[in-house]
């Protein structure tokens, strides 16, 4: 990455960030399929302190903690294990857990359990609009003021659109900009894919993810510009939030590296605009 990589922008426009895309993991707390493979630079801890080095210099305010992939049935332990992990950093101030929504009306005991742990904000769990007790999950994740975190692909968007519209009372954020392939220019596709959700107020984009999903063998702050401000045309700088998906990240690029490009993305907007895309969109959107 050739930019300078320097925080002191956010604090010398007092600027504080909150960070909605937070993943820790202990592998000797809990089982987590998806790191199995030792050749994946993520098969290993990381914890709180590893955060800390990562996120070294910049005005965090606060993180949103969303689950991890462990094993389905570790749901709840993973929401416990996260709130000892708050004990040692009152920052983090909600997650987005895991919960099997396809359960439908069967399921409802066990969200009320979920639901008495005040930390979770939201759930997130694969989408399966037409299945009939995922459907009845969503109703009760509205009855119960949970937002729902939708992790998809562009291909998915059409689909995604007509759940949201036909769901107004959810609030939806959508995950890593849906993961567009940037590194091997499907920004079309996308770009129409995305565009009609700029008439539903209930959809919010979290912009993350997107460094690793450029190719680095070019220019990657030139490739992710258009999908950058595609999404602020789309969604608007209301509907928008700041995720650092640290440390899936890591695949790409440094926690600082991610902060000084969407510094760079993003240094045409105004000072209040800022604000509102650092932070107070999401304490809106996670009730944080």
């Amino acid at each position: 990455m050739s930019l300078p990589i320097n925080p002191a922008f956010l604090i010398e426009e007092k600027i504080p960030m909150i960070d909605t895309h937070l993943h820790l993991w202990d592998l000797d707390q809990l089982d987590y399929p998806w790191l199995k493979n030792s050749n994946n630079i993520l098969s290993r801890n990381f914890l709180l302190n590893d955060y800390h080095q990562a996120i070294e210099g910049f005005p965090i305010e606060k993180m949103v903690f969303v689950e991890c992939g462990r094993e389905p049935n570790q749901y709840l332990e993973e929401v416990d294990w996260v709130a000892k992990v708050r004990e040692k950093d009152n920052r983090i101030a909600g997650m987005v857990a895991y919960f099997p929504l396809e359960k439908g009306e069967r399921g409802m005991k066990e969200m009320e359990v979920l639901a008495e742990r005040d930390i979770v904000r939201g759930i997130r769990k694969a989408f399966m609009p037409e299945h009939s007790g995922f459907k009845a999950g969503i109703r009760i994740l509205i009855k119960m003021g949970f937002s729902y975190d939708l992790n998809i692909r562009p291909t998915e968007l059409p689909r995604a659109y007509a759940f949201a519209k036909a769901n107004p009372d959810l609030r939806i954020i959508l995950d890593h900009i849906a993961n567009p392939d940037i590194g091997n220019m499907e920004w079309e596709a996308w770009a129409k894919a995305i565009s009609p959700f700029s008439s539903l107020d209930n959809v919010i984009c979290k912009i993350s993810g997107m460094l690793t999903k450029t190719s680095q063998s070019g220019n990657r702050l030139e490739q992710m510009r258009p999908y950058f401000n595609t999404v602020l045309e789309v969604f608007g700088v209301d509907r928008v939030v700041f995720g650092g998906d640290w440390p899936v990240l890591l695949r790409a690029a440094s926690y600082q590296e991610w902060v000084n490009v969407f510094h760079a993305l993003s240094e045409g907007l105004t000072s209040s605009e800022k604000r509102k895309l650092y932070h107070q969109n999401a304490r809106t959107v996670y009730r944080v």
